[in-house]
């Protein structure tokens, strides 16, 4: 070894010699250590195996190639984690090599020393010096946002057993994909691909292709599925395969909510009123809004059941009870399907006689169906003997399938000074009594 001073250059082994042949082999005083490293003070830089020192202390390998067997380095002092953590007013900078952590415990100054190594102090704790910390061989945690600058080239992750996984325990796991034109995810198998993208000022799209046999897009689970506009869930389909339009709970397969009453929301674009007529059945609605089929209805038939009457078959007519007009009553049977019936009355009579009393009465005649009276009838007052009055009536009735009796009937309805009870001979001049109905 060499010792370089600032003025000349000695030989620092030949003044080790000198000093340790008078000194015992065994015991160096601390003078002469103190004697030693003091001459090197009056240099500003001290090299060991070179004259040409580059720093305060300049060390050069005794053996700096070839193949000798001998050791050459620095020795830095061992300790273990309990003694570095025992240190007390270490100075920043310096360094240990740390052999033994099965003493201590890694908190205060030592929270770092969780391996055996080189640490150095940095006025708090001691540092690990040159840790392997990568995300190839440790687990790590950033201390800010780190930015990857790809420079154009693609970065890939291989691995040919288990996944590549973005997970965090905060509120919200994310992963995002985006440049001021478009941000896209693509998915493959093969040579199956799923697609993912959207397009500045443009549409949003899944698509997928390749030989795949479907592009199935739902729930494992019994949570529906629900797609939205504008911020608003318009379909969803539960879980039990029920299909709504305008309801979040469709009760049937599939259920239409236009949100308009009275107005179905469905809409046959290529179907309307003045397409053509063919065969098969008509739909409707039930009372609970279902879609239903309606049997066609048969051609409509007009079945007439008439009665025409010049007998002039007298009749009496008092207060006291109704009297069926002669040739007026006849059955009617109404078909399955019948809808309604059309009746039609004309009466002319002459009244024969002047009954008991004085005065003039109003005398009625009223349509009878099924031996009830109706709500059809006409009124006409008698003026005195040998006059005659005319009744006319029309109406529309509607009767359940089957037999029916109609008729028409007479009663003096107001006496007006003639006696109870007394009879109003009546003879028909003019009759004409029709029914008829749809079906």
């Amino acid at each position: 070894m060499k010792y370089t001073g600032a003025a000349s250059t000695v030989s620092y082994s030949q003044k080790m010699k000198y000093h340790l042949k008078k000194i015992p082999m065994k015991r160096i005083p601390f003078s002469i250590i103190l004697t030693i490293f003091s001459s090197s003070l009056i240099s500003a830089q001290m090299g060991i195996n070179n004259t040409s020192p580059l720093s305060t202390l300049d060390i050069t390998a005794k053996n700096a190639t070839g193949i000798s067997t001998n050791v050459d380095g620095i020795l830095v002092p061992r300790v273990d984690r309990q003694r570095a953590q025992n240190m007390n007013s270490v100075p920043v900078s310096t360094m240990i090599y740390v052999n033994n952590i099965a003493t201590g415990t890694q908190t205060d100054t030592a929270a770092n020393i969780d391996a055996t190594g080189y640490y150095y102090y940095n006025g708090t704790a001691w540092i690990k010096l040159n840790p392997i910390n990568n995300i190839y061989t440790t687990d790590g945690t950033l201390g800010g946002i780190r930015t990857v600058t790809t420079n154009g080239n693609t970065v890939n992750f291989a691995n040919g057993t288990t996944s590549v996984g973005v997970t965090t325990t905060a509120t919200e796991g994310k992963f995002s994909a985006g440049s001021p034109t478009r941000g896209s995810i693509t998915l493959s198998a093969g040579t199956n691909i799923v697609y993912t993208y959207v397009d500045d000022a443009s549409a949003a799209q899944i698509n997928s292709s390749g030989t795949s046999t479907k592009l199935s897009i739902g729930t494992t689970n019994a949570s529906p599925l629900a797609l939205k506009t504008n911020g608003t869930e318009r379909l969803t389909l539960l879980s039990n395969g029920n299909v709504g339009i305008g309801t979040t709970t469709p009760s049937s397969a599939f259920e239409l909510a236009s949100g308009t009453a009275n107005t179905s929301g469905l809409r046959f674009t290529n179907l309307s009123s003045s397409a053509p007529i063919n065969t098969g059945q008509a739909l409707g609605v039930d009372a609970s809004g279902n879609v239903v089929t309606v049997a066609n209805p048969s051609p409509t038939n007009v079945s007439v059941s008439s009665v025409n009457s010049t007998s002039e078959a007298n009749f009496n007519v008092n207060d006291l009870a109704a009297t069926i007009v002669s040739g007026t009553s006849q059955p009617i049977t109404v078909p399955a399907g019948g809808k309604a019936l059309f009746i039609n009355f004309m009466l002319g009579v002459d009244y024969a006689n002047n009954p008991l009393g004085s005065g003039t009465a109003y005398y009625e005649a009223r349509l009878y169906i099924d031996g009830v009276a109706t709500d059809c009838y006409m009124r006409t007052q008698e003026v005195g003997i040998s006059t005659n009055a005319s009744f006319t009536m029309s109406t529309i009735k509607f009767l359940a399938a089957g037999n029916h009796t109609i008729d028409v009937r007479m009663q003096r309805t107001f006496n007006n000074g003639t006696t109870s009870g007394a009879n109003m001979l009546c003879t028909p001049i003019s009759m004409s009594f029709n029914a008829s109905y749809l079906n």
